[in-house]
Order: structure tokens, then sequence, then C-alpha cells
């Protein structure tokens, strides 16, 4: 088969698009199924533009492309459908799980393979609740509010019958960073917990700028998703105090396929074992089990543990992680420790499901681009 690579730009993850094709020609190589198929790929920007990543799926179809996979939101996933139905190919995306699907139906010839970006953070909402935290602050980037990681984490604290007592965005601009008004409310309210929402070198500024503030770096604080990516956290400086996250995956979760996959993406690079590689990966087991045109409830032994496509909303469902940050003693950054498995997750998920529909009677508005693809 002639399969296309649909690759994405981004300054926070500069080794993106490499991490991608070198997960996925790996795992084709590991499985054997190396020399069966022609690689293409094509650039599309920080996937923001649905015009031109038409034009680009429209032209690699044209030239005999059967499968495309694209790391792209299910709004360009939408947009772009119709040329894989009409022309019964098959796209597969690499979905970070920062968006919300805005149609109501599954797509006819596309599947998602998702890092639950979203279930993370009600995952961690749980984990809190559990650790008997029920009155919040939550802070983002400006960047982050962009996205539906802050509902997801105020639908699920409303769920759980506990309070977000005050929001925190942070300014667009990096030299406008002040993490000084959560300071000041938390000041005055002792008994509130945080929930944050950064990624990148906006990760790296908050927790920079927290330990300098005493009732910020006090308070038990809880993040999720790409807050936690360890790339960036191997990089952020420890902040003196130990905060609990929830993931889809890490170098250090504990099973057979995940030692083979890190030890195979570090021989070609340190680091190169990331969440990026992980679904190039990925998306090959897929490829592998393919049923036709079908991957409905094809599981996958992945490096993050078994993978079900569920065949309602053609969309991955995998497990999901609790870790704690804690100081990598050295190197004096940060590093993800007590790794465990989130049990129960299943209820999240049916409650993440229900909110993702109750939003599409609302009129909402989000960035455009592929999380998180920036060009500056």
């Amino acid at each position: 088969m002639k399969i296309a690579l649909l690759l994405t730009r981004s300054v926070i993850y500069p080794s993106m698009s490499f991490d991608i094709m070198d997960g996925f020609k790996s795992a084709l190589k590991k499985i054997g199924i190396d020399k069966n198929h022609e690689i293409v790929t094509a650039s599309i920007g920080v996937g923001g533009n649905n015009k031109e990543i038409h034009e680009c799926c429209e032209q690699l179809l044209l030239n005999g492309t059967d499968i495309i996979i694209a790391y792209i939101n299910p709004i360009a996933a939408e947009f772009i459908q119709p040329l894989f139905e009409s022309s019964d190919k098959l796209l597969i995306v690499l979905d970070s799980g920062y968006h919300f699907q805005s149609f109501d139906k599954k797509l006819s010839n596309v599947y998602f393979i998702s890092l639950e970006g979203t279930l993370c953070s009600r995952a961690i909402v749980r984990k809190a609740i559990e650790d008997g935290q029920n009155k919040f602050a939550f802070t983002c980037s400006f960047y982050d509010a962009g996205y539906r990681s802050p509902y997801s984490f105020s639908t699920a604290v409303e769920d759980n019958g506990a309070m977000i007592s005050y929001n925190h965005v942070t300014a667009l601009q990096r030299t406008d960073f002040n993490l000084q008004p959560l300071e000041e409310f938390l000041e005055h309210n002792e008994d509130v917990s945080v929930f944050t929402s950064f990624c990148g070198d906006m990760a790296e500024d908050f927790f920079r700028e927290s330990a300098k503030l005493k009732n910020i770096a006090s308070r038990k604080t809880y993040g999720s998703g790409f807050t936690a990516e360890e790339f960036w956290m191997s990089k952020i400086p420890y902040p003196g105090y130990n905060w609990s996250c929830a993931i889809p995956w890490s170098t250090n979760t504990s099973n057979e396929e995940n030692e083979d996959f890190v030890s195979t993406m570090k021989n070609i690079k340190d680091q190169k074992a990331n969440v990026f590689s992980l679904l190039g990966w990925e998306a090959a087991l897929f490829i592998e089990a393919l049923n036709g045109l079908s991957l409905d409830e094809i599981v996958i032994n992945s490096p993050r543990g078994k993978v079900y496509m569920n065949p309602h909303t053609r969309t991955s469902e995998a497990p999901i992680y609790y870790a704690t940050v804690t100081k990598n003693e050295e190197t004096g950054n940060c590093q993800l420790d007590h790794i465990s498995i989130a049990e129960n997750i299943e209820e999240e998920r049916e409650r993440l499901h229900y909110h993702v529909l109750a939003l599409r009677n609302e009129t909402t508005n989000s960035w455009f681009n592929s999380y998180p693809c920036l060009e500056s």
C-alpha cells in the first residue's frame, strides 16, 4: 500500500514530525511489514488551514495513496472526510485529545488514535477528589485556554460536587507572565488546591515562577496531559514541591511492549521515545491489524497498554495513568515517578462523552491549529 503522513510543525516540539515518522517506520520494521508499503510525506504547517489540508489530501489520493495518517484536530478531519468517503480510502487521525468532535455520528473512512487529553483532565480531577480536595483554583496559559482542557476540568469538578472558586489565565505575551493574582487569591483561601493546564515553555514559566511564591508552592497541585509531558518535564527545574498528574503514557510505563518501544526509539536518539513517536508506532500497529477498511473493535498491544478502537466513535480508548512529578536528583529537574494505572476510568469516559454532546448546543470557539503546534 501507499501510505502518506501529513506532518505538522511546532516550535514547542521541533522534532514532532521526525518523531512521528520514526515511530511509524520503526514499528513497521519491527513487525516485518516495512517492505510492503511505500511511505510519502507532506507538510501541513500547524494544521490550522483546512483548505490547505484538503488540497494536500486530494492530491495525495489522486496520486494513488491508500491511507493518509495526519496529526490534525477533529474539525479538520470532518472537513476533509468527504474526500476519503468518495475515494474509498482511509484517514487515520493522530489526535492530542484537546479538541472535541463537533459531529454527531462517526465519520466513515476515518479513525482517531487519541492521546485523550481531556480524559486525562477528568482523571486528575477524580484523583484530587479522592485525595480529599474539594475546593480549587484553576490556572492555565492563554494558549491552553483556547482548547477543551479547561472545560473538562470544570465539568469534572461540578460532576463531583466540588468547586472551582477562582480562574486564572496567564497573558498572551511571555514578558507579561504574572502569577501574582493567583498567589493573592490563595493567600486568603487556605483550603484551596490548584489545577494547572500548560504545555512546553509555558509549563516551564509556570513552575519556575510558582517556586518563588509561597502560597502556590505550598498547595496541592494537579495537572494533566501535556502539562506533565515527559520531554519538557525533564528540562524544567524542580519547583521545590511534588505535584500529581494524569498522563496517557510514560517512558516508565511498565509492560513488555513499552520496554521494546523505548529501547527501539532510544537506539535512534535519546528522548526519541515520546508521545509523538508513540502515535506513529500505534498507527503502524493498527495498519498491521487492518481488516479491509475497518479498524472497528481492533485491539493492539501498545506501549501504553491495550488500545481499543471503539466502533461507535471510531476513536481509540486506552489506559490513563497517574504519576507524581518529583525531583530528578541527577539533573535537578522534574521527573515522573510512582506511575500507576487510573482505575474506574470508564465512568469518566462516559461523563466526558456526555459533556462533549452538551457543548454542541452551545456557541463556542477554539484555536484552529493542532495542539501543540505553534509557529512562534
